[in-house]
C-alpha cells in the first residue's frame, strides 16, 4: 500500500440500535448500549437505524421506559395519579369517577402511551407524504419517534427538573433523527412538526368521537 494514499475507510454497517439486536448481545446489554448510544451519539445512533425493521422492539423499548419513570415518579414523592385529574369538586362529581380510578389509570397509561406513538408518528408520517418528503414507510418513523421519546423519558427521574428536561430531549432526539436520515433542516422540521400536530389534533377527536359513539352504543346494549 503507498504510504500517501489515504486509508480505506470502513463502511457504515446500518444494523442497530442495539436494543435491536438484544437477542444476540443480551438483553440488559443492548438497552445500556442503546441508552447510551441516544442520549451521548444521538446522530450516529440514527445513522446505523435499520432502515426497514419491523416496530416491535422500538415499541417495546419506549412504553417500558415511560411507565417506569410514571410509576417511579408516584414512589418516590408524595404524588398519586389523582392529581392529574381535574380538581374542580363539582366536574369529578359529574364526571362520577369510582373509587379506584387510581388502579385504573395505572392500568391504562401504558394503552395511552401506545396510541400516543402511534397518532404522533402516524401524523408526522401523512405529513412527510403530503410534502413529497416521505421515502420510507411508517415503520421508520414510528421507530425514530419510539427511540426518542423512550430515551428522552429516562430524564424523568431527574427531581424538579425531569419533566421539561424529558420534553426537551424528546424534542432534540426526534429532531436530530429526521435531520440525519431524511436531511432536515430546523425550519424543515418546524413546519412538519406544526402540520403534524395540527393532523394529531384531528385523529384525537376522531378517535375520541368514535370511542364516545363505541361507549353510547354498549350502554344501550347491556
Amino acid at each position: 500500500m503507498n504510504p500517501m494514499e489515504p486509508p480505506e475507510l470502513s463502511p457504515l454497517i446500518i444494523d442497530g440500535p442495539p436494543w435491536e439486536k438484544k437477542h444476540e448481545i443480551g438483553f440488559f446489554v443492548g438497552f445500556i448500549e442503546t441508552v447510551k448510544a441516544f442520549m451521548v451519539r444521538p446522530a450516529n445512533a440514527f445513522s446505523v437505524m435499520r432502515r426497514n425493521a419491523p416496530i416491535g422492539d422500538a415499541l417495546v423499548y419506549t412504553v417500558a421506559i415511560q411507565v417506569f419513570t410514571f410509576l417511579w415518579m408516584f414512589a418516590v414523592t408524595d404524588a398519586t395519579p389523582e392529581m392529574l385529574l381535574p380538581q374542580n369538586p363539582e366536574l369529578l362529581e359529574m364526571l362520577q369517577l369510582p373509587d379506584n380510578i387510581s388502579q385504573i389509570m395505572i392500568l391504562i397509561y401504558p394503552v395511552s402511551i401506545v396510541l400516543l406513538q402511534f397518532v404522533s408518528a402516524y401524523s408526522v408520517h401523512l405529513t412527510l407524504k403530503w410534502r413529497g418528503l416521505q421515502t420510507y414507510d411508517f415503520a421508520l418513523i414510528f421507530r425514530i419517534f419510539a427511540y426518542a421519546s423512550g430515551t428522552g423519558a429516562i430524564l424523568m427521574l431527574i427531581p424538579a427538573l425531569g419533566g421539561i428536561l424529558s420534553l426537551m430531549m424528546t424534542i432534540y432526539l426526534s429532531y436530530t433523527g429526521l435531520r440525519t436520515i431524511y436531511g432536515f433542516q430546523v425550519n424543515s422540521f418546524i413546519i412538519t412538526a406544526l402540520l403534524a400536530l395540527l393532523v394529531s389534533i384531528g385523529l384525537y377527536i376522531i378517535l375520541l368521537f368514535s370511542i364516545t359513539v363505541i361507549l353510547i352504543v354498549f350502554s344501550f346494549l347491556f
